[in-house]
């Protein structure tokens, strides 16, 4: 038997928000791409300094009877400061393709260890509050056991990929083109250089520099393919939030993507970069962040990402308008940085067809050995 997630969110530390469990009860609804008939799930409090208390925690899809969930045998626990751990194995009969509620209640209001997901076709979030951010707390991982080895892919990088425009309705489509699973290590705010420094009320929640937390998620999740969306933060921050001095040059850019792809390479991974996309008229912490100086240095690292990896997805044009600075209206949430659920639909497919026409399902049956 084999076990492996089936679902993944990186949490991290929003130490500025408070009272994001005003209600005390939080459903998690959760796409679950393979047949299973044992999971377990992965609670999370890393980044609090209380106990995380769990007075109900129940899982149930439509129209079956809820199944309590518990550790250590029992169904009501809390979780100690700083810490992760496994719920006990649940026996559950879940189909392949199927969707999954998990029921939460505590009585901590404020909760800093949180994920968050702004689509709603992989991760859907009801907080039973007038929020709708996408923030929520508990439940990091399902991990399910398979009979067969599946497909791991990673996908790796900051909001962009975060708030699962692209990458959650990316990752629907694979499993029904062949048994894949997916994680999302997306932290809004990350740089692949630096960790989060500057004025920013949510520097905390931009986490450590994406070339140091690489490994950690290289050794938990163990994928098969790493999709790479990472480095516009390190061109957008310095100077409208973070110390200009932090601006990488090109080459330092270049430098941190090859550290990267070495240590994907070392372990038999499939590294598939996607080019920077542009910036052009976002503001941050009321700073115009774009200035010509960090658009050649884009441009730079674009071309050496293109020319340098086999399976690198050349998203940037794709995104632009005419200049090549700016995003396309299609694709803009209105920031000029972020794309909207619309424009994230068709970079799914752009990128798809990349990996479809790449051959990269077959690239990996054939270094994992994988067969159906």
């Amino acid at each position: 038997m084999i076990y492996t997630d089936t679902w993944l969110q990186d949490f991290s530390d929003y130490n500025n928000i408070n009272n994001i469990n005003e209600s005390g009860h939080q459903e998690i609804t959760i796409f679950k791409p393979l047949a299973t008939k044992k999971i377990r799930l992965r609670l999370n409090n890393l980044y609090d300094d209380v106990p995380l208390k769990f007075t109900k925690l129940v899982i149930h899809r439509e129209g079956r009877k809820s199944i309590d969930v518990h550790v250590d045998g029992k169904y009501t626990f809390e979780l100690a400061p700083h810490s992760a751990k496994w719920t006990d194995w649940i026996d559950i009969d879940i189909k392949a393709n199927d969707y999954l509620t998990i029921d939460i209640h505590s009585p901590n209001k404020t909760i800093h260890s949180l994920g968050s997901n702004l689509s709603e076709s992989f991760t859907k979030i009801k907080n039973f509050t007038d929020r709708n951010d996408g923030f929520f707390f508990g439940v990091s991982a399902v991990q399910a056991q398979v009979e067969k080895k599946p497909i791991k892919i990673a996908f790796f990088g900051d909001s962009l990929t975060n708030q699962g425009f692209f990458s959650a309705p990316l990752s629907k489509e694979l499993t029904y083109i062949n048994r894949i699973v997916t994680a999302n290590y997306g932290i809004s705010g990350n740089r692949l250089l630096h960790p989060g420094s500057g004025k920013s009320q949510w520097v905390q929640s931009f986490g450590p520099a994406g070339v140091d937390r690489f490994d950690e998620m290289l050794n938990d999740f163990q994928p098969d393919i790493v999709i790479f969306m990472e480095g516009v933060n390190d061109l957008l921050h310095p100077g409208a939030g973070s110390p200009i001095d932090e601006l990488p040059t090109s080459q330092e850019l270049i430098d941190g993507i090859n550290k990267l792809n070495q240590k994907c390479s070392l372990n038999n991974i499939v590294f598939v970069p996607m080019t920077v996309t542009p910036f052009r008229g976002n503001i941050n912490n009321g700073i115009y962040a774009w200035n010509p100086k960090k658009e050649v240095i884009r441009q730079e690292f674009n071309k050496y990402i293109v020319r340098s990896f086999p399976y690198a997805v050349d998203l940037a044009p794709f995104v632009s308008d005419a200049s090549q600075t700016r995003l396309a209206y299609e694709f803009d949430s209105g920031d000029h940085i972020h794309t909207s659920k619309c424009g994230g639909r068709k970079i799914a497919q752009f990128i798809e067809r990349n990996l479809i026409d790449k051959g990269l399902v077959e690239v990996i049956k054939a270094n994992r050995q994988i067969t159906e």
